[in-house]
């Protein structure tokens, strides 16, 4: 009994005191606390024990690391008409303002102006405008292209992204690819040229998870192309695109597309092409396979089947992989295109599609270090290929000959990098012309190309690059059934630039130091050597 009054007493003022700490912090009456209590070490219990770490037959999964390798490609397409092709300066990272202005060779201006909005949760922006132009004189080898454009993004609840770019593009050029401008008596009125390009599109896509659980995109816009002449083309256009993971962590999805060309010029043309493209994506540790199938229909009822199968197989982990597949692509040939590869075609034209499908080989790799390469080899089935001969009545213009074609060909692609020093990079594609059906040579298309490029950093101020391309000997087509030879071709640009400080750099570019006038087009030469140097500030 006595014990049990012991442990009653024990209770109650333990309660007691338990509610003397909670009435500390209610109301605003002020609480005197005596004495508090005071543990001493050598009170307490001592006990002892020995830790262990829990032995396991789990060994830690072996880390590794990749960094995908994009190569440097270029294919052969050197300046149309002017005589070297200028690299594009913006820099990789612009603060808000970049402006580069320069003056070279050949009464050459150049100018770009650059401005980036400031980072931003909901929306950022850019503008940006670009000039050149050749007065030498040469004649009728001048040359001017104005460049402007900007785009915007905007932000909706981390969730959904809102694209929108515009471009506005004029520029200048002669025909003046006979033998004697001069004796022809021609003006420049008389053979100028001018392109005016434009363009915008609209995008919407979810950047983070939606009440549809999937990932989509729609886009809209349009292309436009208007000459000297008045002659135009316009091509609105629209598509979407939808996919959602699957529970065996592959992928299903679907594209569609819908097209439309109006050339209003010396001849009228009308089509439009709607695709449909469902697909597949299966992605393991050990292999990735992409498999789908678009089918494009134009205003004809002419449908065009393209296959789009890559396989990749990884060998030896991420180091040496086997990649395979079979890609078909139809390639538009409208006035916009054909005027941006060759600017000296008729007005008078016919205009077809060219599906390829290409096969292909190869294996890729990388070493633990810096060194990673590509090699395959492939064959195109090309129908309707377009290809650029001399018109029997003006030689300075080119007509188009359509042609199937099969292409056998292989690539190998090179790069070497040491950090922020230096940087090696390089390409070669080998490939042959077969079964052409309606020519006899492959006009104004060599079947060797091949590109260098480099960057060597000497310090924090001077950095330098060069770049050089080649390509070997191709054939035009003369009236009277005549095949003249255009000799292959080797251009070596350098640049080099000095960072006087955070905001200012000093640049000078030397192109075609070979000084070498080759011919992309028959009968139009190029320039030989340039230089040009300036001043570039950003803010």
């Amino acid at each position: 009994m006595k014990q049990n009054l012991k442990v009653f007493v024990a209770l109650t003022l333990s309660l007691a005191c338990t509610q003397l700490v909670r009435a500390q912090n209610v109301g605003d009456e002020d609480v005197v606390v005596v004495s508090g209590y005071n543990p001493v070490l050598s009170d307490a219990v001592k006990e002892t024990f020995e830790a262990s770490t829990p032995k396991t037959d789990i060994k830690p999964e072996e880390q590794t690391y990749s960094i995908p390798i994009d190569f440097y490609q270029v294919e052969y397409q050197p300046v149309k008409v002017k005589p070297i092709r200028l690299p594009d300066a913006k820099p990789e990272e612009l603060d808000l303002v970049f402006v580069k202005a320069g003056f070279g060779t050949q009464l050459t201006p150049i100018a770009e102006a650059y401005y980036n909005s400031k980072r931003s949760k909901k929306y950022q922006y850019g503008l940006y405008g670009k000039y050149i132009s050749s007065n030498a004189q040469t004649e009728f080898q001048n040359y001017m292209d104005a460049r402007a454009g900007g785009n915007a993004k905007f932000y909706f609840d981390d969730k959904y992204a809102l694209p929108i770019n515009a471009f506005f593009r004029t520029s200048t050029l002669y025909y003046y690819g006979i033998d004697s401008i001069a004796d022809a008596g021609a003006t420049e009125a008389d053979l100028r040229q001018r392109f005016m390009r434009y363009g915008f599109d609209v995008d919407f896509h979810n950047i983070g998870d939606n009440p549809l659980n999937m990932d989509f995109g729609i886009k809209a816009g349009l292309k436009g192309i208007r000459d000297i002449n008045g002659y135009g083309e316009l091509n609105p256009f629209a598509s979407a695109w939808g996919e959602k993971e699957l529970e065996n962590n592959s992928i299903a999805g679907a594209d569609v597309s819908l097209e439309f060309f109006n050339y209003n010029g010396a001849t009228t043309y009308q089509n439009s092409l709607v695709g449909v493209k469902p697909y597949y994506k299966m992605i393991t540790d050990q292999y990735a396979l992409v498999a789908g199938i678009e089918t494009k229909v134009d205003k004809a009822s002419n449908a065009f089947v393209l296959p789009d199968i890559q396989f990749n197989y990884d060998l030896i982990g991420d180091k040496f992989v086997f990649v395979a597949g079979w890609q078909g692509h139809l390639q538009v040939n409208n006035f916009y295109n054909l005027t941006e590869e060759n600017p000296f075609i008729l007005d008078t034209l016919t205009f077809v599609n060219t599906p390829i499908n290409e096969i292909f080989a190869g294996l890729r790799g990388s070493t633990s270090g810096n060194f990673s390469f590509a090699a395959k080899g492939y064959q195109k089935l090309a129908s309707d290929m377009p290809f650029y001969v001399n018109d029997s009545a003006d030689i300075k213009r080119f007509d188009i000959v359509y042609s199937d074609a099969t292409i056998w060909g292989g690539s190998l692609e090179l790069s070497y990098f040491d950090s922020d020093r230096f940087r090696v990079t390089g390409s070669v594609n080998m490939f042959k012309f077969s079964e052409l059906k309606s020519i006899d040579q492959a006009y104004h298309r060599p079947n060797l190309e091949w590109t260098i490029s480099g960057m060597y950093r000497f310090n924090k101020k001077m950095q330098m690059t060069a770049d050089v391309f080649g390509v070997n000997k191709s054939y035009a087509l003369l009236p009277g059934d005549i095949t003249e030879e255009i000799k292959g071709a080797v251009d070596l640009n350098i640049s080099a630039m000095y960072v006087y400080s955070k905001y200012f750099n000093i640049f000078v570019n030397v192109n075609n130091i070979a000084n070498y006038k080759y011919q992309r087009y028959y009968n139009y030469p190029s320039y030989g050597i340039q230089a040009l140097a300036g001043l570039s500030f950003s803010f």
